[in-house]
């Protein structure tokens, strides 16, 4: 296999998403690997976990990136190496659509009082999500936005703060995310 990344995908409260929700998870994912494949890292293998809301209770509910942090703390995925990214309906905080550490620690390592793991949400049209579930996860790997390394990014790209643009890696941001501890040669 290419360079690449493993993801466990986590669905938080996955008993209260309509089928409408699952599917746009599932288009997000696809979106997601589309941006990827252009340039790589790859996204490999992609485990399916879920949590149900009675399980998740409190952690379903995001107010800010402090809940996501305890999401990700409580429900981390020690069965295997791959990148936990976990999926919510919605994020209750103005604006936030997705929290990634940048970059993110090694293997399943807790770092105190920083996230251990991408969270995204559902938020908008199955193309933002799609978009930030890449744009986060490419967080973990080590980007940031463009407006704050532009030689990274092209005039429109998924690393923009406010982007809705799907337009792949860079040469440039392929660099910097297979350098990631992550990434698997």
């Amino acid at each position: 296999m290419a360079v690449h990344l493993d993801i466990n995908l986590i669905v938080v409260a996955r008993d209260v998403f309509t089928p409408a929700e699952l599917k746009q998870v599932d288009d997000s994912v696809d979106i997601m690997k589309a941006i990827f494949a252009t340039h790589g890292p790859v996204i490999g293998t992609v485990n399916r976990f879920h949590i149900d809301a009675r399980v998740a209770g409190v952690d379903a509910i995001l107010l800010g990136a402090g809940d996501a942090m305890a999401l990700a703390d409580r429900f981390a995925v020690s069965s295997n190496d791959a990148l936990d990214v976990f999926v919510v309906k919605r994020i209750f905080h103005p604006k936030d659509v997705g929290y990634s550490p940048v970059p993110g620690a090694c293997g399943k390592k807790t770092v105190k009082g920083r996230l251990r793991a991408p969270v995204v949400s559902i938020a908008g049209s199955t193309a933002d999500s799609g978009n930030t579930f890449a744009h986060e996860v490419g967080h973990f790997l080590g980007l940031p936005h463009c407006e704050k390394d532009e030689s990274l990014c092209g005039p429109a790209n998924f690393m923009r703060a406010a982007s809705g643009t799907n337009t792949g890696v860079t040469p440039a941001q392929a660099v910097t995310m297979i350098r990631h501890c992550q990434v698997t040669l």
